[in-house]
């Protein structure tokens, strides 16, 4: 039989036991070839999020039984017991993790307002009421039970923002940046300025990263990012070199001094 080529040509005997049959591809590159058709499974974020998820909170709680060991076995404690109180949270959270995967996105939609109220109102009660701890006044106490509105005001931002960013992408207006920024920057600069009357820099940049991520992931305009990217930056400098202690902190991380016991112990012992 009369071998044929491409576009119906007929191809000498000799090309084709030249050519030969094609090479079988490497393990290597069916492998890399098999993780990438994994990455494109329908269930693959879910279960990248859950893997790194359960990976963080392993790591979070030997990191926790490293530290706190010693300084509960000189407080005459067990050194477990700042384990111990690590843990009841991630059995308490894993529950609560397993009920959010499974609920309806309407649900969290619902909820985005509502924990915004409250998050505004218990951010309002805290420079009036609330506990000081750590240079910073963060929680209010109700009872026997703490609480802390600026970690309520995290989970109620990304939830507003989302949603907020939804309903605008319908409407097809993330195109045009008032339409983008407005309302989503008055509220998280509200919400920075409510936690900084705590004197909480700390959580005020968490909820700066949150606002980042949302642009981020609607696919803010480049030149637009990094102007906003630039402002977050100088407001956080000036809110750094405007406290003494802050600063402190800056130059002593960048420059160390002093001895294992002294102001820079801990970046030295780190060391």
């Amino acid at each position: 039989m009369e071998r044929v080529g491409q576009g119906g040509r007929p191809r000498a005997p000799g090309v084709a036991a030249a050519v030969g049959p094609a090479p079988p591809p490497s393990p290597a590159r069916g492998q890399l070839a098999g993780l990438i058709a994994a990455l494109h499974r329908p269930l693959t974020s879910y279960y990248l999020i859950l893997g790194i998820t359960t990976l963080l909170l392993a790591l979070g709680l030997v990191m926790v039984l490293s530290t706190s060991s010693v300084a509960q076995l000189a407080e005459g404690a067990s050194p477990y017991s700042g384990f111990q109180h690590q843990l009841v949270g991630v059995l308490l959270g894993l529950p609560c993790m397993w009920l959010a995967a499974r609920a309806s996105p309407g649900l969290f939609r619902a909820a985005a307002y509502p924990l915004m109220f409250v998050s505004i109102v218990g951010l309002l009660l805290v420079p009036l009421i609330g506990v000081k701890s750590g240079g910073a006044t963060r929680y209010l106490e109700i009872g026997p039970i703490p609480f802390q509105p600026s970690e309520l005001a995290k989970l109620a931002f990304l939830l507003w923002g989302a949603d907020l960013l939804a309903r605008k992408e319908k409407l097809r207006q993330l195109g045009d940046w008032r339409y983008l920024l407005i309302p989503l920057l008055p509220g998280a600069g509200l919400l920075c300025m409510l936690v900084m009357l705590g004197d909480d820099l700390g959580t005020t940049f968490l909820l700066l990263v949150i606002f980042l991520a949302l642009l981020w992931v609607i696919g803010t305009p480049a030149p637009l990012y990094a102007g906003i990217l630039g402002m977050i930056g100088l407001v956080l400098l000036i809110l750094i070199v405007v406290a003494g202690y802050r600063f402190h902190r800056l130059t002593l991380f960048l420059h160390p001094q002093g001895g294992p016991n002294g102001v820079d112990m801990q970046s030295i012992q780190g060391k």
